[in-house]
């Protein structure tokens, strides 16, 4: 009886265990294994990243120039892109330069031109691109277009491998 009681009671413990785990890699950290090369040089096939899960939960929304993992709708596949306008924002992208709300912008992290092209987001629409827009699929593709506040799984945040990679993402 004695054994059957340490048994439970390792049980109930390993249970507790593995439900904080699980909790805390929904709802607070977790990694993602980059795919791609579309945040080339921000980010690079292979990398491994810390993603906090916490910043966007209960309908908070990204920032501007945030790195986030996201969905877009109707696929099962998890992406990396970056916040690149807000809701109700208007942004063209005019000679690889990106205007956005009539004023020019400085975007350092973009390692390929953007094309031509323009939006007006609606109330809870996001545009989210990837650094390297010459090979980048994103919100500029009609299958994909702008993601709502609910997309965002969490923010990108540190690198963790390879280890000559590690450090924070900007």
């Amino acid at each position: 009886m004695k054994r059957l009681r340490r048994a439970l009671a390792a049980l109930a413990v390993l249970a507790v265990a593995l439900g904080l785990g699980l909790a805390v890699r929904r709802f607070g950290v977790g990694t993602v294994r980059v795919a791609g090369v579309s945040m080339r040089e921000t980010l690079s096939g292979g990398d491994v990243a810390l993603v906090t899960r916490f910043d966007y939960l209960d309908g908070r929304a990204p920032r501007r120039g945030d790195v986030v993992e996201c969905r877009f709708p109707g696929r099962g596949d998890t992406y990396i892109k970056r916040v690149v306008a807000l809701p109700g924002d208007e942004a063209r992208f005019e000679g690889g330069r990106l205007i956005l709300n009539g004023e020019a912008v400085s975007e350092s992290y973009v390692s390929s031109p953007t094309g031509d092209y323009s939006v007006r987001l609606g109330e809870d629409e996001f545009l989210v691109l990837g650094d390297n827009r010459a090979e980048s699929y994103d919100s500029r593709m009609a299958d994909m277009g702008p993601v709502g506040r609910d997309a965002f799984l969490g923010r990108v945040r540190w690198v963790v491998w390879p280890l000559d990679r590690i450090g924070p993402v900007r």
